[in-house]
């Protein structure tokens, strides 16, 4: 099992820049670096939890032509390899910060 916020990856943009463009240009859809896996990134707020009123990125894939939640990243997680719940996350990480820095 990994423990919380394990690893750190090397990115091109910090939490605020990734999280400011994506509130205010809208969702983006990429695919990760290595295998390809499409995914769409979105910035809004959490509603309810212990990361209640912070700042989120939430990851989803398609699965049966329905965009499901597959893993979500507050500005503690950003830059580590897993986020607060020991799920991998540094794939979709890079995507987004390079596609957001070009």
């Amino acid at each position: 099992m990994f423990e919380p916020h394990q690893g750190n990856v090397r990115l091109d943009c910090d939490f605020d820049k990734i999280w400011d463009s994506l509130k205010n240009k809208g969702e983006l859809s990429l695919q990760t670096e290595r295998e390809g896996k499409p995914f769409i990134a979105r910035a809004t707020v959490a509603t309810r939890g212990p990361h209640l009123g912070e700042r989120v990125i939430i990851f989803f894939h398609e699965k049966s032509g329905k965009l499901t939640e597959s893993v979500r990243s507050y500005e503690c997680c950003w830059g580590h390899y897993y986020n607060c719940y020991g799920t991998r996350i540094g794939m979709y990480f890079k995507a987004l910060s390079h596609s957001i820095r070009v």
